[in-house]
């Protein structure tokens, strides 16, 4: 709609210049013309011309170029919406619970979407540390049909992330790695699995699987209330020489 304003304007100018031309081309065919009165019509024609370019370049050209880019580019099509739209939104207001469902609602739609899968195990972990829930999402969705050996380990491997990063339960890590390094040999994903297993071996190697130790005040605090007896009899005096 832009455009047939623009045009309408260039096109009424060039109508004038022409009538201005023609009414010119009359007053030539006279004898007993005016000179000043055709120089006066001249330049009404070359001030018109001038107007009618000006109006043109700084009008229509500008929208002749959009025309073209869009043409040959195509920018202004419609743009689909992300289907992660809304779970980022949610997750920028702070509702972290909302974003989970939402990218829950995306998976549901697409199993193949192992981004939203990816995002809302994170979301679990990080924001509301509820570790079996994601754990229980991440087995549902390994437990889905006409997944690929590809998806499979990736989901996998965010199961190992639950497991040994959160929940530190090596023992289950490990299982999960040795798995898919069985099931996918010789291929990247298997490499990856045997790295991280020598990584979660070092770790627990090195105590740092161990369980929290209590502080070293509460230690001594529950030694001494949890203190044994005293047990056995008095040392007897020495009998008298």
């Amino acid at each position: 709609m832009r455009l047939i304003p623009r045009v309408l304007v260039v096109a009424i100018l060039l109508v004038a210049m022409l009538l201005l031309i023609r009414h010119v081309k009359v007053l030539a065919d006279v004898e007993d013309v005016e000179m000043s009165k055709l120089v006066t019509y001249y330049i009404g024609i070359l001030a018109l011309a001038a107007v009618t370019a000006l109006v043109s370049c700084v009008s229509l050209l500008p929208l002749l170029g959009e025309f073209a880019g869009n043409v040959m580019f195509t920018p202004n099509e419609q743009i689909e919406r992300s289907p992660h739209a809304e779970a980022l939104a949610r997750m920028a207001a702070g509702d972290f619970q909302g974003a989970i469902d939402e990218y829950r609602a995306v998976f549901e739609a697409d199993p193949q979407d192992l981004h939203a899968a990816s995002e809302l195990v994170r979301l679990y972990c990080e924001k509301i540390h509820a570790f079996e829930p994601a754990e229980d999402f991440l087995v549902e969705a390994l437990s889905y049909e006409d997944r690929t050996p590809e998806e499979t380990a990736f989901l996998s491997q965010r199961l190992v992330d639950v497991c040994w990063i959160y929940q530190k339960d090596g023992i289950r890590a490990r299982a999960i790695l040795i798995k898919i390094a069985e099931d996918m040999p010789e291929t990247r994903e298997a490499a990856n699995a045997l790295h991280r297993l020598q990584e979660i071996d070092r770790a627990m190697n090195q105590d740092i699987y161990l369980p929290h130790q209590p502080a070293v005040g509460d230690a001594v605090a529950q030694s001494e209330t949890e203190a044994p007896e005293e047990s056995g009899t008095p040392l007897e005096k020495a009998p008298e020489a």
